[in-house]
């Protein structure tokens, strides 16, 4: 017997029910099935390998307003799609999002290039195996050559490309992240694009939280001129003073305002930049090179 992954009650309503919608009823969900009941009689079973995407940012139009936090659910029934709308509270809304994504993404079997990429030098990695496991703040890659993981706080970008695995052309998801200041890239395939899709859905929603926070940070001249030199040193051991023009005491102060902002923290070599620090630096690079 499937064990239960979660248990509660919320608002609910289903595209392909036939109950008066919206309803507050039972959430039940193992690893093999989403079950959404209004009483024992009435309820709709989702398979989980029929779910495609799940989704935090927008409801369906057909939906009325519910109390809570939304999360919509989209399913395929027979040769049709359909959608199912959870909303509770934000703990428990947050907990049984991260759940659902879990007992859909563990386990599964994906191809990874690490690194594919170092600052901006190509790397010749061989592509392996791993087995992907979803953990607090991080994808997991279990290989024979020991754990790959990428840290969602240190998502900088990613994107859904075509790429050549193994002589082959298939969809992958390209991950730019950083590791203790440096710029790495990842590229990861999966024998299913439906789990591709909701992997890269899942990483879409830490990204988009990322530049949420971006928004409430606004920074001077001399900030800006610092995380950009910070990029272009890289991991050199340079005098920040001299290459800035400015005393030591206003670098000092500049410092502690770009590490409490989250946007530098400390290298072997000095300060280095964290994925929100790596992320204004490219967005400042676009506008001045637009």
């Amino acid at each position: 017997m499937a064990s239960v992954l979660a248990d509660f009650v919320a608002h609910l309503t289903v595209e392909a029910a036939d109950w008066e919608d919206p309803i507050e009823g039972r959430v039940l969900l193992s690893e093999t099935q989403l079950v959404l009941a209004e009483d024992e009689d009435t309820k709709k079973a989702i398979p989980i390998d029929a779910v495609f995407d799940i989704n935090t940012e927008t409801t369906p139009k057909f939906v009325d307003p519910m109390p809570g936090r939304p999360v919509t659910v989209a399913y395929r029934e027979g040769d049709s799609r359909a959608t199912a709308v959870v909303s509770a509270d934000e703990t428990t809304s947050k907990k049984f999002e991260t759940v659902l994504f879990k007992a859909i993404l563990n386990g599964t079997y994906t191809i990874l290039k690490h690194p594919s990429k170092v600052g901006g030098r190509v790397m010749d990695t061989e592509f392996q195996g791993g087995i992907m496991g979803l953990s607090a703040g991080a994808v997991q890659f279990d290989t024979d050559e020991g754990p790959i993981e990428i840290p969602l706080d240190g998502i900088v970008d990613f994107s859904r490309e075509q790429r050549t695995v193994n002589g082959e052309d298939r969809p992958v998801l390209v991950v730019s992240h950083m590791d203790n200041g440096e710029a790495l890239e990842t590229v990861a395939a999966a024998d299913s694009s439906r789990k591709l899709s909701i992997l890269g859905r899942y990483l879409r929603g830490t990204y988009q939280r990322l530049l949420e926070s971006l928004k409430q940070i606004s920074l001077s001249d001399s900030e800006t001129e610092a995380l950009t030199t910070i990029y272009s040193t890289g991991d050199m051991d340079v005098s920040l003073p001299s290459v800035l023009g400015m005393d030591p005491k206003t670098v000092k102060r500049v410092l502690h305002s770009l590490h409490d902002n989250g946007l530098v923290e400390s290298g072997e070599n000095g300060p280095v930049l964290t994925a929100k620090g790596q992320i204004v630096v490219n967005e400042y690079l676009e506008r001045i090179n637009d």
